[in-house]
């Protein structure tokens, strides 16, 4: 078991390496090729719907035919194929309209797919959220390098580098065994999305993660114009990057130790830090502050990625975890990003950083009173336990 945890934290690692190599910075790659930011926003729009409409496909699919390792082997392919088109094709708006939702289509999903893949195959939601520490680190440590080279030498490195580690997550999870289990008929009346519903305290977990990501989402997609508004340049993304993955990772290693903190709690935490990011990058002068910004992005991250996983696993039976797991994610990311999208670029050109980060704290206060429907819904369900006990 501990040969096979070592080779999920090198996939981690790997993945969220190429991430930082390519994706993560393709978006300052086309703003540097004459892109603005309204057309930007919608691009990232339409990327973002594919990963929507990807991550419930292929969740579905890696949960009723249990093919994690087959779709990260699918996945990771096309993601590097498809990455390095739009590198090539960065100043031809036309045809990143259909390359890049296509990316979010197969990229989307990757992410889920292996966090549940860890967690089906170490019986732990805690390893899940630790092998995501790798990830992290690989994230931080690529977006410090690749920022540095970039200033240096331009973008020119960037296929070079994605593509060396897609080659070792693509070697390492040919290694990995699949995960074995039962598998449930795909018409069986508990294995579809509509079973979902029927836990509230999931579906309210949805929408705190959903508000949530809409509140960050807008300063992260736009980072590279909020870093120009206060004299940086894409520079600074690195930087940015590492020092707030560092921040965000003790919260992943020590996952399990959280657990003494009630999931509701670590969801008000994390949607007030996400508050205070865009109140922050709101009020900053200067990239420092952006910066300073991020750091608490890092941390409402670093707590609530183990409790989604956490209230999530307790909700739903294992049949859909896969798919449970991407509602969540696309909730925070996919979903949040495309809607976040269609309007902060036209909004940070038209009337500055500010306006957009204020109406992202607005966002990130609906997370908290949906926070405090999670408290409720639970106290709820403990006095009618009570009462069932008290009867018999």
């Amino acid at each position: 078991m501990k040969k096979t945890y070592f080779k999920f934290c090198i996939l981690q690692a790997a993945y969220w390496s190429f991430f930082a190599a390519m994706p993560a910075y393709i978006v300052a790659y086309m703003l540097s090729k004459g892109m603005g930011g309204a057309t930007l926003g919608i691009l990232l729009a339409a990327q973002m719907g594919s990963a929507f409409a990807g991550s419930i496909f292929w969740g579905r699919f890696v949960d009723r035919k249990q093919a994690s390792r087959k779709f990260f082997l699918i996945g990771i392919s096309a993601a590097a194929l498809l990455s390095v088109a739009l590198f090539c094709f960065a100043d031809r708006p036309v045809v990143l309209f259909v390359l890049y939702p296509l990316f979010g289509f197969m990229n989307g999903p990757i992410a889920t797919t292996l966090d549940s893949w860890v967690i089906a195959s170490m019986h732990q939601v805690e390893a899940g959220a630790k092998s995501r520490t790798f990830g992290t680190l690989g994230y931080a440590v690529t977006m410090l390098v690749s920022g540095l080279i970039i200033s240096r030498f331009g973008y020119r490195f960037m296929p070079y580098i994605g593509m060396a580690f897609i080659a070792v997550a693509f070697l390492v999870a040919l290694r990995q065994p699949e995960v074995k289990g039962l598998r449930v008929a795909a018409s069986a009346g508990k294995n579809s999305l509509g079973a979902l519903r029927h836990a509230p305290k999931y579906l309210l977990l949805v929408a705190v993660v959903f508000f949530t990501g809409m509140a960050i989402g807008p300063i992260n997609n736009m980072k590279v114009l909020v870093f120009e508004s206060v004299g940086g340049d894409a520079s600074f993304l690195g930087w940015d990057a590492f020092i707030g993955c560092l921040i965000q990772s003790p919260f992943l290693i020590f996952a399990a130790r959280m657990k003494r903190i009630r999931g509701e709690y670590r969801l008000i935490a994390g949607a007030l830090c996400a508050f205070t990011y865009a109140l922050i990058v709101c009020i900053a002068r200067n990239p420092a502050m952006v910066v300073i910004g991020t750091i608490f992005m890092n941390v409402s991250f670093g707590l609530l990625f183990p409790t989604m996983r956490e209230i999530t696993e307790a909700s739903v039976s294992s049949d859909m975890r896969t798919t449970a797991h991407a509602v969540v994610d696309i909730a925070y990311g996919s979903v949040a990003n495309m809607i976040a999208s269609a309007w902060s670029g036209s909004v940070i050109e038209s009337a500055g950083k500010a306006t957009m980060c204020s109406i992202c704290m607005g966002l990130a206060a609906i997370a908290l009173a949906f926070c405090v429907g999670i408290i409720l819904v639970g106290r709820t369900r403990t006095c009618k336990h009570l009462a069932q006990k008290a009867c018999t």
